[in-house]
């Protein structure tokens, strides 16, 4: 896993800058026995507001009241001083005692409300701590400055191809999607075969938690946490029904609409050839793959205004307000990617559409009812633990959520 590749990629400072609402900076800091908090990189540079001794006791205080780990949980705050606000996320007490990185904040203006890094300080703080070790991410903090801006900016979708974007995550799922429940030990285990170190599971699982993804939980007898799936998570190569529906209605001219007939249908027949082959190659191949379209955002941004139809291609600058160097740039991926299409008419007028639309979908795992059962008459998991995990399968049942909404209603 190269922990120091964001599922963000990166992107020119200066017009960002323009575009997106920046922090004022980025600091990370860590405890010292003698000193109190120590700030062990920032970004920019110059910064200073926020970085005094005063102001850095007082916020490592605030972050840090409690004495047990329990207390000293993982979390965000927001704080307001005079003439700065901050958004603070603090790794826990285990980081703390360690020595390491244990705070990240992000330095605002007065009138910037913190609640909008909420989601995104913890991410990017997680890319922190797990590159703690060796002081690997200090050289990661300026790209990781710049990335927060645009974090802010990411859709659903595109937070869940996070997830798939992220080789630990991915594997973890991969376990969970095969077998449903793993206690925590277990997992630790998997995460060092796939990282190399022991990190905290607590971190990188917090988003699959927050999006429903996972649950965990206690069993009595078992000595460590276990970990369900709730969700089971993927992206799939669906078929744009608003391109069909354009090309069937003839929103462009015949000859295009048949050759984009005539190559989508041999496309999405191989496709579901592979899925039929090997279902679970293929689909985390496909995660893999289709999660950095989905995370580029230039490229992201052509994929949504293709989603609404086709388009000519000498259009989508003005669209995207930026030149035609970048939308060929952009294209060309997608094309490569076998996602967009581009076919010339007659009159030399080139047409963009949609060879397929990547879609990620969440499914309820209904096959681990059984796998479940198998795993616990193969004494693979114990009873209390099989038990469980039932009882979390059909709390989870979209039919429960259906139940309660009719409930509500009434």
């Amino acid at each position: 896993m190269d922990l120091g590749s964001n599922p963000i990629e990166a992107f020119d400072e200066e017009s960002d800058r323009m575009r997106y609402k920046m922090p004022k900076g980025l600091a990370v800091l860590k405890w010292d026995d003698e000193l109190g908090p120590v700030v062990t990189a920032k970004t920019p540079s110059s910064l200073k507001v926020g970085l005094d001794p005063t102001t850095s006791m007082r916020v490592y205080g605030i972050a840090t009241l409690g004495e047990t780990e329990e207390s000293q949980k993982p979390g965000f705050n927001a704080l307001t001083f005079d003439e700065f606000r901050l958004a603070v996320y603090y790794g826990g007490l285990n980081m703390h005692l360690k020595g390491l990185p244990s705070m990240v904040f992000l330095v605002l203006e007065p009138d910037e409300d913190p609640d909008v890094y909420k989601d995104a300080l913890p991410e990017i703080a997680t890319q922190i701590f797990l590159n703690a070790e060796n002081d690997e991410y200090i050289k990661m903090v300026p790209k990781l400055y710049k990335q927060i801006a645009r974090y802010t900016q990411m859709s659903p979708e595109q937070r869940q191809a996070s997830i798939l974007n992220d080789p630990v995550r991915r594997a973890i799922l991969q376990k969970l999607m095969r077998d449903g429940t793993v206690q925590s030990t277990d997992l630790e285990q998997l995460i060092f075969e796939e990282v190399g170190k022991k990190i905290d599971v607590d971190i990188v699982l917090r988003p699959l938690v927050k999006m429903g993804i996972i649950a965990t939980g206690w069993v009595e007898g078992l000595s460590s946490e276990v970990i369900y799936l709730t969700r089971a998570l993927f992206i799939l190569r669906t078929i744009s029904r608003e391109t069909v529906k354009a090309v069937q209605s003839k929103q462009v001219p015949p000859e295009v609409a048949k050759q984009y007939i005539d190559a989508t249908k041999k496309y999405h027949r191989e496709y579901i050839a592979r899925l039929r082959k090997d279902l679970s190659e293929t689909i985390w191949v496909e995660a893999e793959t289709l999660a950095k379209f989905m995370l580029d955002f230039d490229v992201y941004d052509i994929l949504r205004i293709l989603r609404s139809g086709p388009q000519q291609t000498e259009h989508l600058p003005s669209l995207l307000e930026t030149t035609k160097a970048n939308v060929r740039k952009h294209v060309k991926k997608l094309e490569k990617g076998g996602i967009v299409m581009r076919i010339n008419d007659e009159s030399g007028r080139e047409h963009l559409l949609l060879k397929c639309n990547p879609e990620v979908v969440t499914v309820y795992p209904e096959w681990l009812i059984q796998r479940t059962i198998d795993l616990y008459n193969d004494e693979e998991i114990v009873s209390r633990q099989a038990i469980h995990y039932l009882e979390v399968l059909k709390a989870s049942h979209p039919s429960q959520s259906l139940s309660g909404k009719i409930q509500e209603g009434e």
